[in-house]
């Protein structure tokens, strides 16, 4: 058993937070396989459901994170949280 996942590749969640618009912003994540961060953004940002979601006028690669996910995921899943009002 102890081998059994050393074959996967490793599992990446990649954020992006977009920058606040008319007190409006929006967060969206999607988790992937990948050989490290770098790779996870860089397939984010051509996953054509994932980058629906960001205001490409106001890109910033600064709020494009990649982390390891913890708990239950689904590899592929884009995930859209819209937030209102100013941030405190």
């Amino acid at each position: 058993m102890e081998g059994l996942f050393e074959s996967l590749n490793p599992v990446f969640t990649v954020k992006y937070e977009n920058s606040p618009i008319e007190n409006k912003s929006g967060t969206v994540y999607i988790t992937l396989e990948a050989e490290n961060e770098e790779q996870a953004k860089d397939k984010a940002m051509v996953n054509p459901e994932f980058i629906q979601y960001i205001q490409m006028e106001s890109f910033d690669r600064e709020n494009l994170n990649a982390y390891k996910p913890v708990g239950l995921y689904v590899i592929g899943r884009v995930e859209y949280f819209e937030e209102k009002g100013t941030r405190a």
